[in-house]
């Protein structure tokens, strides 16, 4: 067995103030999502310098240029920003500068029809505390690729489930053992987004089970009750499902998380792949989404008592050549995905399903 590594007061305030970043990086993603100026301001310190595609000035004046452009302007339609790779460097206990990458998705309503545009780039970010918050003193966004497709029809449920849920990072000073309590936490609440999505991608029943607490509810696609009932009789990894699906895959990201003691709020982003197989003809879908959840610490144990899932955007088409037939790639010698024990998960890392 290793070693137990002490962790000194400082060593905890930092990974601290790294979770503080990176809650950050995901508020302003989060405000940027919902169209509001007043919320992406107050991410930023006052006055702060924001470079942003044509834009460049203080961030009270991209504020305004978005009130006055695209946020009047009726081509722009739904956005969402998924955040991740975030890299930070900290030059003093209160400065720190971070790389993040950011995956933008935007439809757009042109002359000519609607579209999907996506836009993968990065965020190059000066944060400090400022009157006890982590905020962003300047920000510079960088374009490293994009694709625009026709868009395709939206045959999914919009979800607009919960209420607007806001994190409070207050100004105090915490304990060393507060810290590692509140990251152990937080870092358990994560792993428990993350055995969600595993259980449904490898069709795992039991592991889905053991997400939720005793009398969980869920609202998913048109389905409102247990949790218990919606993952053994209703959802696409029922044992009763005829869905012709063949594939599942959920990357999840955003994670926020408003901790308040034995219970949390819990928002994250999600963009789901789903392949079928119907009549011969084969599709996949891409959904973006999230997941708001509220969880409790139950005999020590994190668990979802209550599941809403929201619907944002969508598109579904037909299966395109896939990477290792275009490049003529010996498929024997791939690792591919599967449902159930005959995953590669389970071989290679030693993995117990459920």
């Amino acid at each position: 067995m290793s070693a137990v590594v002490p962790l000194d007061a400082a060593t905890v305030q930092n990974l601290l103030a790294r979770r503080q970043i990176e809650d950050l990086l995901v508020r302003r993603g989060r405000a940027a999502d919902a169209k509001d100026p007043d919320a992406i301001v107050a991410e930023h310190v006052p006055g702060s310098r924001d470079e942003h595609g044509i834009f460049a000035g203080t961030i009270e004046q991209f504020a305004e240029y978005l009130r006055q452009n695209n946020y009047r302007d009726s081509r722009y339609g739904l956005q969402r920003h998924t955040i991740s790779n975030a890299l930070i460097d900290f030059d003093s206990p209160d400065s720190a500068r971070v790389e993040s990458y950011h995956l933008a998705y935007h439809r757009l309503a042109l002359d000519s029809g609607e579209y999907d545009v996506d836009i993968g780039g990065r965020y190059l970010d000066v944060c400090e505390r400022f009157e006890g918050r982590s905020l962003l003193r300047s920000r510079t966004v960088v374009y490293d690729w994009s694709r625009s497709s026709p868009a395709t029809d939206n045959h999914l449920p919009r979800r607009c489930a919960g209420g607007h849920m806001t994190t409070d990072e207050a100004s105090r000073e915490v304990t060393a053992a507060d810290a590692v309590s509140e990251l152990l936490a937080r870092q358990q609440i994560t792993d428990l987004l993350y055995r969600r999505a595993r259980a449904g991608d490898r069709r795992d029943v039991a592991l889905a089970l053991s997400c939720y607490h005793l009398g969980a509810t869920e609202n998913h696609e048109g389905f409102d009750g247990t949790a218990a009932d919606f993952i053994r009789d209703v959802s696409m990894i029922s044992p009763n499902s005829t869905a012709p699906v063949t594939g599942l895959w959920h990357f999840i990201s955003n994670i926020l998380i408003d901790l308040r003691g034995d219970h949390a709020d819990v928002e994250s982003y999600h963009i789901a792949v789903v392949t079928r197989q119907d009549n011969g003809f084969e599709t996949q879908s891409r959904i973006g989404g999230r997941y708001l959840d509220r969880m409790e610490r139950r005999d020590g144990r994190w668990g979802i008592v209550h599941r809403d899932v929201v619907f944002d955007w969508s598109r579904v088409d037909e299966v395109a050549l896939p990477y290792w037939e275009l490049m003529r790639l010996d498929e024997s010698k791939l690792l591919r995905g599967q449902f159930g024990p005959e995953d590669p998960l389970y071989s290679h890392l030693k993995v117990t399903r459920g």
